[in-house]
């Protein structure tokens, strides 16, 4: 895995004079410029004629770099205009994709420090927080394996703001914690699938517990086939690289062993050829993010390591590879759960809810009174949702409510879905307890076989198939992984418990 840039972020209250490698950010809505107060009024002039011409109109995600003139007593600034769209639409979320927009076009200016100008509209400490956080997601870099070309890189943001920077410390680091949280999951999800097999996925989350000081377990494919967890062995035991069940436990000293134990559990396919069942090759490269979920997970405590909220949280990700061979499971086999339910597996590429189905039951063995589940399950909530919101399925209202408000807070939208047994033919069997699969509407069958595996446990399913990955490079990412739900996740946990 490579090591990801890092950046200085401050706050001050006032411009230097400009000086080489430097550009200030300035962000523009589409309806009124509203530039901050700290802006010299050639600057100010500069951007109201381009707004006034139309040639920079503001859009959300645009940019352009110019050079003003010279400012009184120092030498040429150059700007970096950012769209924020328009005002009604403004919130943090827009803030953080402006930042991490900007972020990429000062990389590719050769700007070595920064200035952020925070607009005029909102709560500057919550601003500041979204434009540390969407800095450092805009600095995520995921050519691995590309040979490095030599070129100045951004090493300093500053934000300025008409209020004390000192006020900010808090907001700035806790951007930074999440947004390298994010960054830490997109790396193990753009790794190619022949690097990260489900042993090596669970020594980097080793790596990671050690270094914040999270309890951590593995249970390898011996120990995955005696405690009964024949679902993931099932779907493992095609490949020559055997399945792992990685554990991450934070478990804070001021809390009690009888407190509630949340589990956040991750599929964590580290590739999927579709098995017996195989895909089509012409997309099969993406199937290296189909542990995506399993690495939001463990995501998502690496953050909350560092954060520190009370409350007692295990993540759990059953991982394998889903290969075919002559070992690997057939259509019409049947596996044995963990919960002792029996399953029919009419589709071996409908494998994430057979590993799931463990991960659950075993979330429930070692105490979890409240359940989220992350996958990137199936191609039918693309159909239903497109790239823009992950389905949220729950058999549990304020659980779900508490969810939904918690992507509203990190940005990540998601879309409450149903799941219940009108959907059940679905996933009927004639000679075992369910089947994995039952054709369309498969996003909400897949959804209701995992409720089953939770029973009267408050759980809740997102599917992330559609938001965990980027088709195309954006003004605010590259291609690939996105880290979605890890900020969900942390703001949720991370939440004052409810009256």
């Amino acid at each position: 895995m490579n090591q990801q840039s890092r950046l200085i972020v401050e706050v001050k209250t006032e411009l230097p004079q400009p000086s080489n490698g430097e550009a200030v950010a300035l962000c523009v809505f589409t309806d009124e410029p509203r530039l901050c107060e700290v802006m010299d009024n050639e600057s100010r002039s500069l951007v109201e004629r381009l707004t006034r011409d139309g040639e920079f109109k503001g859009e959300a995600e645009s940019t352009l770099l110019l050079h003003a003139s010279r400012a009184q007593g120092g030498g040429a600034r150059r700007l970096l205009l950012v769209g924020l769209g328009a005002h009604a639409d403004f919130d943090a979320h827009t803030l953080n994709r402006a930042a991490a927009t900007a972020v990429r076009r000062a990389r590719e200016g050769r700007i070595e420090h920064l200035f952020f100008v925070l607009p005029s509209s909102g709560d500057a400490r919550r601003a500041a927080r979204a434009v540390a956080e969407g800095a450092h997601l805009g600095l995520y870099d995921n050519a691995f394996y590309r040979k490095r070309e030599d070129r100045a890189a951004l090493e300093r943001l500053t934000v300025i703001s008409t209020e004390n920077g000192r006020r900010f410390d808090e907001e700035i680091e806790r951007g930074r914690i999440v947004a390298e949280a994010v960054n830490w999951t997109r790396t193990l999800a753009d790794e190619p699938g022949g690097a990260l097999p489900p042993r090596e996925f669970a020594r980097r989350a080793a790596e990671m517990a050690g270094e914040f000081n999270l309890r951590v377990e593995t249970l390898d494919a011996s120990e995955i086939r005696e405690r009964g967890m024949g679902g993931l062995y099932g779907v493992g035991q095609g490949s020559d690289n055997p399945p792992a069940l990685i554990v991450l436990r934070y478990e804070p000293e001021d809390v009690s062993a009888n407190d509630e134990l949340w589990a956040f559990v991750g599929k964590g396919i580290t590739f999927d050829t579709g098995g017996i069942s195989i895909k089509h090759g012409l997309d099969m490269y993406e199937m290296k993010t189909d542990m995506a979920g399993g690495a939001a997970a463990l995501g998502a405590l690496r953050a909350v390591a560092q954060l520190k909220p009370r409350r007692r949280i295990i993540a759990i990700v059953p991982s394998a590879e889903n290969m075919p061979s002559g070992r690997a499971i057939k259509p019409g086999d049947i596996v044995r759960t963990l919960a002792g339910y029996t399953i029919e597996v009419v589709d071996t590429d409908a494998e994430g809810r057979l590993v799931l189905a463990d991960g659950i039951a075993y979330a429930k063995q070692l105490g979890a009174t409240r359940i989220i589940d992350l996958a990137t399950l199936t191609g039918s909530i693309i159909v239903a949702l497109g790239d823009h919101r992950a389905g949220l399925f729950s058999n549990n209202d304020s659980w779900a409510a508490r969810i939904e408000e918690a992507a509203r807070r990190a940005g990540e939208s998601l879309w409450r879905m149903p799941v219940s047994d009108d959907y059940k033919k679905r996933i009927e069997s004639p000679i075992a307890d369910f089947k994995n699969y039952g054709g369309r509407p498969d996003a909400t069958a897949a959804a209701l076989l995992l409720s089953k595996f939770a029973g009267d446990t408050p759980w809740a399913h997102l599917d992330i198939a559609g938001t965990s990955w980027l088709d195309q490079e954006q003004p605010y990412a590259p291609k690939g992984s996105t880290g979605a739900g890890v900020r969900t996740l942390v703001e949720l946990a991370c939440e004052a418990e409810p009256e």
